[in-house]
């Protein structure tokens, strides 16, 4: 198993906007996949899905906890990846982690390709979460008090 995990501090004028988006799939969405309509929930089984070079993956997980500060998920079989991963604000700080190995020799084979999907995929989680940040803080010197698009 292997672990990876990032972090950006969330300024406490943000951390309400944040929470929204990271306590939806709408997270998930942003970072190029497609998710369930409803927000997370605990022990919610469905589908990510994901396309890569012109082939789809269907990605089965259950959501394993789901809060007011993240949710976290397991893979299921059918995954390329066997594993966990979370969302979480805490303390001003959003951070993705996860736990994984390719799920079967298929995919083991081709660790390489996925562990630099997952990386670009982390990258996408804290860019989402940048930019959420950046929007509050638009909103926030306008004057906005609920700002439209937001997640929730």
């Amino acid at each position: 198993m292997r672990g990876a995990q990032r972090s950006v501090a969330v300024p406490e004028y943000a951390q309400e906007c944040v929470a929204a988006l990271i306590t939806s799939w709408e997270f998930k969405r942003r970072a190029g996949f497609e998710a369930p309509g409803d927000d997370p929930v605990a022990e919610q089984e469905g589908r990510l899905g994901k396309t890569v070079l012109g082939v789809h993956f269907a990605e089965p997980i259950r959501v394993v906890w789901a809060d007011g500060h993240g949710f976290g998920y397991e893979t299921r079989p059918g995954h390329p990846i066997y594993g966990e991963e979370s969302f979480v604000l805490e303390d001003g700080r959003f951070t993705a982690r996860s736990i994984s190995r390719p799920s079967t020799l298929r995919w083991w084979l081709l660790t390489p390709v996925l562990r630099v999907m997952q990386r670009r995929v982390f990258r996408r989680y804290i860019s989402s979460v940048e930019s959420e940040i950046e929007c509050c803080r638009q909103a926030r010197e306008l004057g906005v008090s609920d700002r439209p698009g937001n997640a929730k």
